[in-house]
């Protein structure tokens, strides 16, 4: 996919620099890169949102991970659980849908969503045990934007498909 100038798309509001994730804080790929993210906000036409507040739940919140396949909870067959053992699916499964239905409305052409996340997380989640450990699968947002066919990056790969295009290159 080439990124054009003025594209329209969706990015997690933490990776803006909104203190919106679980712990009340901008993501740490923002606190890395606050130069890049600000050119990414002046080249295209941004949309932040965050699918867990879209969703009901308060920031901070405790944590939560999926404790199924993603297939399986949106399909109603799973849960998404907090660390206190709180089921939250329905916050997750809501969240989602209210950033697909933005997306659709704002017709956008990407999505970037936050990595790891069990809301954004596109290639690695968290495995549902609150050990720090990864499983390969998607978040529930980043599920629902690719099944309707939205191009997902997280954080790094979009980083690298900016890499040498006319946004200027803000490494650190």
């Amino acid at each position: 996919m080439v990124l054009k100038k003025g594209c329209r798309i969706i990015v997690s509001a933490c990776l803006l620099g909104v203190c919106c994730n679980y712990k009340a804080e901008a993501s740490a790929d923002y606190q890395q890169r606050p130069l890049f993210w600000e050119s990414v906000c002046r080249n295209f036409e941004v949309f932040p949102v965050c699918p867990e507040q879209l969703g009901g739940m308060p920031t901070p919140r405790v944590p939560a991970e999926l404790m199924a396949a993603v297939g399986e909870i949106i399909a109603g067959n799973g849960r998404v659980c907090n660390r206190e053992g709180v089921d939250v699916t329905d916050c997750f499964l809501k969240g989602g849908q209210e950033v697909l239905r933005l997306a659709h409305l704002l017709q956008v052409d990407i999505a970037v969503l936050k990595s790891k996340s069990p809301s954004c997380g596109k290639k690695k989640i968290y495995d549902g045990t609150f050990s720090g450990a990864l499983v390969n699968g998607s978040g529930v947002t980043a599920q629902l934007l690719g099944t309707a066919k939205i191009k997902v990056f997280d954080e790094l790969e979009f980083y690298e498909a900016c890499r040498g295009t006319f946004l200027e290159d803000f490494s650190v």
